[in-house]
């Protein structure tokens, strides 16, 4: 009997999982057989961004929502509707025929996906009542978002160089089908729900609002780069930036009359997660738009297979991975200083790839060398900024403030792939110049704990 429910724990960890695993994998899946995608529907370069801009527009804009509506309704229920519905859209971006329906089904992809995983925190700590295996099984739930990373990235690769009767890359989404499938049927017969505690107000307004407002900002700094800017495109730009700016300050004030917000401000109350938030979001802008320029750049300039494409960003994963096992240690000794340690890494990694990959001529083991480096960087940074915008909150807030931390995650994460994307593809030396854009990002982040830093030791004296 015992045996059974231990078996039954690990079961439905795995299940849970899933949810993590599969958001993790559309997303980077995606970004190297991006220029196979292009070519079998004729996308432009713009809508080409936007494959990837919707889906994480779509899930951080909707995680705090996500995450409200499954104390509202129950956690296992949330989960097994929103895995449904990731599934339907996985299968109507796979089918798609045009950009159109490709971005649509993407948007909503992402909201499914921001909805499914809040739940899994919820749940693994409903099945691991134990504080000793609740932590090892967030840290296998963790480990798993960072194999579906590299998992991703090989699959990107193989899949879209496949033979068949349609086009292959359709499988990169289509392989999502089974897998969703096969959990809600274990989730439904496994997993037990979550007692629902108190009621959870909803706020849609606002939540419809920001949607529109970043849909409308990130599609016009795409679209006016491609275009042309003309005076309705710059209308729109700056009419959803001061629009962003008037709905934060709405919130800002609702939250200090004591009113219902969608984004909670009682972290922002904290300097070092206000600190913390601004360094991520320099280096968020550029964590993805990286994985973007370089599939582009390998695949269209180098004409690299997607498969070799794949196999060389495996190698950036190992080094994360083997970097990401050391960096909680080392980040509890040296703090900020090893967070520093690891962007300097990163930092010459992308002078080397101007060296290694910006050339006529390129060398497959260097440039392997180079993205193993970057990746090490990587995986010093990555798990490191979360962890260092937590350390300091009190117990109680620490949920909520993650929620708002991934939130502007994953909001940088969009606004860096429309953004350096955009230079990319406006300079005839675009690799050249986005590179030399995320340099200088990384340079920020450096400077924003740096001046943190000496803050800090000036106001001990």
């Amino acid at each position: 009997m015992r045996n059974f429910q231990e078996f039954n724990k690990w079961l439905s960890l795995i299940v849970i999982s899933m949810s993590i695993f599969l958001c993790v994998l559309d997303l980077f899946i995606v970004n190297i057989a991006i220029p196979s995608i292009k070519n079998s529907i004729n996308a432009s370069t713009a809508a080409t961004q936007f494959i990837i801009v919707f889906y994480i527009i779509g899930y951080g804009a909707f995680l705090i929502t996500g995450s409200k509506i499954g104390n509202k309704y129950g956690h296992k229920k949330i989960f097994i509707v929103s895995m449904f519905s990731f599934m339907l859209f996985s299968f109507l971006c796979g089918s798609s025929t045009s950009a159109t329906v490709l971005n649509v089904s993407r948007l909503f992809q992402g909201i499914s996906a921001a909805f499914m995983v809040p739940q899994g925190v919820a749940l693994i700590s409903n099945v691991f009542t134990i504080e000793e295996e609740r932590v090892k099984a967030l840290g296998i739930y963790g480990a798993i978002a960072g194999i579906a990373s590299v998992i991703g990235q090989i699959l990107g690769g193989i899949i879209p160089d496949l033979h068949f009767s349609f086009d292959a890359w359709r499988l990169v989404f289509f392989i999502n089908i089974p897998i969703a499938l096969l959990v809600i049927v274990i989730a439904n017969k496994f997993l037990k729900e979550v007692e629902i505690k108190g009621k959870e107000s909803i706020q849609i307004f606002p939540q419809i609002i920001l949607i529109i407002l970043l849909i409308v900002l990130m599609y016009e700094i795409v679209i006016g780069g491609e275009e042309g800017w003309s005076t309705t495109n710059i209308l729109l730009l700056f009419s959803s930036l001061a629009g962003l700016i008037i709905f934060i300050l709405n919130q800002k004030n609702k939250f200090k009359k004591g009113k219902e917000v969608l984004i909670n401000m009682k972290p922002f109350l904290y300097s070092s997660f206000k600190i913390a938030l601004f360094a991520a979001v320099t280096y968020y802008l550029v964590q993805d738009s990286y994985f973007f320029i370089n599939a582009n750049f390998f695949e269209e300039h180098h004409h690299l297979s997607s498969t070799k494409t794949g196999l060389l960003f495996a190698c950036q994963g190992v080094g994360y991975v083997l970097a990401s096992l050391l960096s909680v240690r080392f980040l509890n000794k040296y703090q900020e200083k090893f967070i520093v340690f690891g962007l300097l890494i990163m930092i010459l990694g992308l002078i080397g790839h101007i060296y290694a990959i910006n050339t006529s001529v390129i060398s497959l083991p260097i440039i392997s060398i180079v993205l193993f480096f970057y990746g090490i960087g990587c995986g010093i940074v990555l798990p490191s900024m979360f962890t260092n915008a937590m350390r300091k909150l009190p117990v109680s807030i620490t949920s909520l403030a993650s929620g708002v931390y991934l939130t502007i995650q994953q909001i940088s994460i969009g606004f860096g792939v429309s953004l350096v994307g955009r230079v990319y593809f406006s300079f005839d030396d675009g690799y050249f110049m986005a590179t030399l854009v995320m340099i200088v990002l990384l340079l920020v982040t450096i400077s924003i704990f740096l001046i943190s830093d000496f803050g800090l030791k000036r106001n001990s004296l």
